[in-house]
């Protein structure tokens, strides 16, 4: 079977639009940063037992380099193929992932909506860990 290429428009997306509230980059470099602090702040709170916010305060610096990497990252697809951001992230759908076998379905999962869904949950699950140790008054690992 012959999958037909992705065509793009010509990229007309300003940088304004793509770092715009509801545009095509603030979530989801908010949500990757999110994914990764979260990771980061359970897994070293389960091994070493320090408290989110002593983690947080320790690695403020670190934090806001990685957060600015993150925003590269997530506009360099856009710089790279001169295609604007919002169709790209479109493209990146299930129908468009998926191919022919059981390892072609399984990665059809992992389309642009999970991306999202799982930032969302990650950046929930940071504020609810900062939240429970604030009212507990320790680790809650």
């Amino acid at each position: 079977r012959r999958v037909e290429p992705l065509v793009w428009e010509e990229d007309k997306e300003t940088i304004k639009e793509v770092f715009s509230f509801a545009g095509p980059a603030p979530e989801r470099a908010n949500g990757r940063a999110a994914m990764l602090g979260f990771a980061n702040l359970a897994l070293t709170e389960l091994s070493s037992h320090t408290p989110a916010l002593e983690q947080v305060a320790a690695g403020a610096v670190p934090a806001v380099l990685l957060s600015l990497l993150l925003a590269v990252a997530t506009v360099m697809p856009k710089i790279v193929s001169g295609s604007a951001l919002s169709a790209l992230h479109a493209s990146a759908s299930s129908a468009n992932l998926k191919a022919d076998g059981g390892l072609g379905q399984v990665l059809a999962v992992f389309d642009q909506g999970l991306e999202l869904w799982a930032g969302r949950l990650a950046m929930i699950g940071v504020v609810g860990l900062i939240a429970v140790e604030a009212v507990k008054g320790d680790a809650l690992f």
